[in-house]
């Protein structure tokens, strides 16, 4: 019988931009936006995408490792503020093992003419997978991906 197991942790990450919340918000809304700057590698072939943005919708990424295995990544959206909060859980597998599940927290706050992001993940890895360092790099570029959405920045 195989072991079965569940390792929990956490971890935050802020982004300070100088955009509004409003604006920040809805790169995070709008499908087309969310697939440019939210894919946490860019090695990753994209096979299937789908965004349905209200509480109660789910976001489907599917893509093809560069080991050829399958990955997926299943968000729900629980809770959404409009230019405030976004609460999601997702579950991702890859090679159909499941690796973890999740719960994200993220926060738009106004910060002096900008907004302040704040996402904090908290996260039950599965059966032996630990890949938090991994986890935290990949979110991480998904923001600095997101400043340059919002902001207009020149990519060199």
């Amino acid at each position: 019988m195989t072991h079965r197991s569940a390792a929990h942790t956490s971890f935050v990450l802020e982004r300070r931009f100088t955009a509004s919340p409003a604006r920040v918000f809805r790169a995070w809304s709008d499908p087309v936006a969310k697939q440019r700057w939210s894919d946490c590698h860019a090695e990753v072939g994209t096979i299937e995408y789908s965004m349905d943005f209200r509480p109660g919708g789910r976001e489907i990424h599917r893509a093809m490792l560069p080991t050829g295995a399958l990955q997926r990544i299943e968000k729900v959206f629980l809770e959404i503020v409009p230019d405030a909060r976004i609460i999601f859980a997702y579950a991702m597998e890859a090679g159909g093992r499941s690796l973890s599940a999740s719960l994200v927290t993220t926060e738009f706050v106004g910060d002096g003419g900008g907004t302040l992001l704040r996402l904090t993940e908290q996260l039950a890895y599965l059966d032996g997978h630990d890949d938090l360092e991994e986890r935290m790099r990949g979110t991480a570029e998904g923001l600095d991906r997101l400043l340059l959405e919002v902001e207009d920045l020149p990519t060199a």
